[in-house]
């Protein structure tokens, strides 16, 4: 792989700040939302990193931004 490939390569997994700059929030919003459950999507543990799946993340948005009680149940009635 070339430098200039690995540079047009997007990450699935995005940090708390990469989700930030996604959605165009700050940090204590993205706290806030995700302690009222109003960010549904949920985490992905990865050697002690805190990380969240882009793809989910796309759904969600497509989904309306539903409450995390809500998406989870659009989750499971997937499986």
């Amino acid at each position: 792989m070339t430098v200039e490939t690995a540079a047009k390569i997007e990450p699935a997994l995005l940090t708390i700040p990469q989700v930030c700059t996604y959605l165009n929030i700050s940090r204590a919003e993205f706290y806030r939302l995700n302690a009222t459950g109003k960010f549904a999507p949920l985490p992905v543990g990865l050697c002690r990193k805190v990380l969240y799946q882009k793809e989910e993340i796309l759904d969600w948005i497509s989904a309306k931004c539903p409450h995390r009680k809500v998406w989870l149940t659009v989750q499971e009635s997937k499986k």
